[in-house]
């Protein structure tokens, strides 16, 4: 019976043996181990090569290294959730329908439910210890990088508020100073919309973080309460296995994120606390600046009325002084008797236009002085001159030929005040010279004004001496001799008259015959005189002329009609 019992012994051990090197798995099970041994080593091929097993990864800045690594954990990340899916979502499921569906296997399930549910780098337990860690990592690295960026874009704020710190101990006005006050309480108050909005966005993450904590929380009490309750001992190992798998979670992601995400709400409600005060700091600087400002203003409002009225008594006093110097060189050329009559004509024409110029020159000064002692940059004037010119320039080309004809019309001397001129069909006395028009006013009292750029041809009747032409006409019954020797009598008297002999500059001589008409010889006398003089000279030559013939019973014709009475017998 002994020996029976050995044998039998001996042949239950030898069909275990067998048996257990037989693989009892079936090919779904093997298939889900295959993809786990798969997935495992693409963490380990991902893990060979991290970011900072790459050249070169050192001399990256910061923010790049960052970037890397984030980039890095996200993958790791969705790795290791794909593995604890294919744990939870199949593997585990699988092993409790194939001990129900295969009763003989439930001593190697068991072991299996062990190996993957205890501390093996595969189990689902270290998985999650994993997922909890690269989680984590990923959140640091995240709140890191935000950090840079807000610490980059700080310190730009920084050193332009420190730039303007060194630029507001520099002399630069008070209204300076309260723009950028106001620049930078614009700026605070944009950083406390946008941590307002950060705020508000951890409030929500901390809610919904607290419900997940609370939901886990029931989830691994629910667990461990069905586990216990449990008579299948397969069905009691995997209900541990999955509550100390989410109590890990719990205790290792969901907590930890919670009390991350409160510190945060911690840091950003003190930020938006000293953002509030620092505007509160310059409402109060802005105030005592306004006030200092102004004071500065009726200073400066003094300051400015004074300088003002001086500026002006300055070019008044000297325009009135440019004026008399102008008025007492006039009248000493009015007064030489060695100056031709012609250029003292010139010379109030140019003196004239000089005045108006330093004029012009005096309030230009004036107004610049007067900027520069009120600290108004006049830099921007200038600017806005220089644009103003190019504007004329290229849109009002006519004025600007209008000034350079009257420009070179004055150079040139082609006319002054007073002179009779004919300008484009219109005679008139020239009564105004500018460098844009030319006024003149016709014998009739009609007043021309005639841009300067219009002008296509002056005709100057008064330039520096004149010429009388007298035509007169005789009848053919008159001896041309006695007519010449009469009108040379006449030439003599006149060019002897105490009245007259001034406004010729030579005397008056008789041409003879210039033509034969139908019913008169045209005889002409010619008089060089004074500028403007010639209309007086040839209407008294005309008198004169009318007289000596009256006396010496020469005809000047006329036309007549015959009547003829035909009823007369």
């Amino acid at each position: 019976m002994k020996r029976f019992h050995i044998i039998l012994l001996g042949l239950f051990c030898l069909s275990f043996f067998m048996w257990s090197q037989e693989d009892w798995r079936p090919e779904k099970l093997q298939a889900l181990e295959l993809k786990l041994e798969e997935l495992a080593a693409s963490v380990k091929v991902l893990e060979d090569y991290s970011p900072a097993n790459v050249p070169g990864f050192d001399e990256l800045d910061k923010i790049n290294q960052l970037v890397e690594r984030l980039d890095f954990n996200k993958r790791k990340f969705d790795f290791f959730i794909n593995h604890y899916n294919v744990l939870e979502d199949e593997f585990l499921p699988y092993l409790l329908k194939l001990a129900e569906e295969q009763p003989a296997l439930r001593t190697n399930i068991v072991a299996k439910l062990r190996e993957y549910g205890g501390k093996d780098p595969g189990s689902i337990i270290e998985v999650q210890k994993r997922i909890n860690e690269v989680a984590l990592q990923i959140e640091r690295l995240e709140k890191q990088l935000e950090g840079l960026q807000l610490l980059s874009r700080s310190k730009e704020i920084e050193d332009e508020q420190k730039t303007k710190a060194g630029s507001l101990t520099q002399s630069i006005s008070v209204s300076d100073r309260i723009e950028r006050l106001r620049q930078d309480r614009i700026n605070f108050r944009e950083e406390i919309e946008e941590e307002s909005g950060r705020l508000e966005g951890l409030r929500k993450t901390e809610a919904e973080r607290t419900a997940k904590v609370e939901e886990k929380s029931k989830e691994v009490g629910e667990l461990r309460k069905k586990a216990r309750s449990s008579r299948d001992f397969v069905t009691r190992l995997a209900d541990q296995i999955s509550a100390e798998v989410r109590e890990v979670r719990l205790n290792g992601l969901e907590r930890p994120r919670l009390n991350t995400t409160k510190t945060f709400i911690y840091l950003s409600d003190n930020k938006i606390k000293t953002l509030t005060q620092k505007i509160a700091n310059i409402d109060e600087d802005i105030k005592m600046y306004e006030r200092q400002r102004m004071g500065l203003l009726w200073r400066q409002a003094g300051k400015g009325t004074l300088i003002i009225i001086i500026a002006i008594a300055l070019v008044l006093v000297l325009i009135r002084l440019s004026r008399r110097i102008a008025d007492k060189v006039l009248g000493k050329l009015e007064h030489s008797p060695d100056l031709d009559p012609h250029y003292k004509q010139r010379y109030v024409t140019l003196f004239s236009v000089v005045l108006s110029i330093v004029k012009v020159f005096l309030w230009i000064l004036a107004i610049l002085w007067v900027l520069g002692e009120l600290e108004i940059d006049y830099a921007p004037f200038l600017v806005a001159a220089g644009g103003l010119s190019l504007a004329i320039g290229f849109g009002a080309q006519s004025l600007v030929k209008d000034f350079f004809s009257g420009f070179f019309m004055l150079m040139e001397e082609q006319l002054a005040l007073g002179d009779v001129v004919e300008i484009n069909g219109n005679t008139g006395t020239v009564e105004k010279i500018s460098f844009r028009t030319i006024k003149l006013r016709s014998l009739a009292g009609t007043v021309h004004i005639i841009p300067n750029g219009n002008i296509s041809s002056v005709s100057n009747l008064t330039h520096k001496w004149s010429r009388a032409v007298t035509n007169v006409g005789v009848s053919y019954d008159a001896e041309p001799k006695k007519v010449m020797e009469i009108l040379g009598e006449v030439c003599l008297q006149i060019s002897h008259d105490p009245e007259w002999k001034n406004k010729f500059i030579e005397e008056p001589t008789p041409q003879g015959i210039i033509s034969l008409g139908e019913s008169s010889m045209g005889f002409r006398i010619l008089s060089k005189t004074a500028p403007g003089e010639q209309w007086a000279v040839d209407r008294e030559l005309n008198i004169r002329v009318k007289k000596a013939f009256d006396e010496a019973g020469i005809e000047i014709p006329y036309n007549y009609i015959n009547v003829i009475n035909r009823t007369e017998k």
